[in-house]
């Protein structure tokens, strides 16, 4: 919808890998993610905005671009680019994100 658009706006995703933050102790709380001792494998907060600040301010990201730390099973490392998994590109599930958005926070106009 941007393209069809000639926006300017740019469309990024950024995955934080493992971070050691009270995100953990809340998901745990939620009955979530319970193995607290796996937090000594992450990286820190500051680190793992990295791929979020790629994304916001490096120079060639372009509208599409998906960024994770690039170390063992993408828990932690410097941030790179990675090729979205399929799932994440498919019309069908972009049509249903963006209803579903729609839904929850009312229309979007895009210009």
């Amino acid at each position: 919808r941007l393209k069809a658009s000639n926006s300017k706006v740019k469309v990024c995703c950024a995955a934080p890998g493992l971070a050691a933050t009270n995100l953990q102790v809340t998901t745990s709380q939620d009955d979530g993610f319970h193995a607290q001792w796996i937090m000594r494998f992450g990286q820190s907060g500051e680190d793992g905005t990295m791929p979020l600040l790629r994304c916001c301010a490096a120079p060639g990201v372009e509208s599409g671009d998906f960024y994770e730390p690039e170390g063992l099973g993408n828990i932690k490392g410097l941030p790179a680019k990675f090729t979205p998994e399929p799932i994440c590109t498919n019309p069908h599930s972009s049509r249903i994100l963006w209803e579903e958005s729609e839904k929850a926070c009312g229309a979007f106009k895009v210009e």
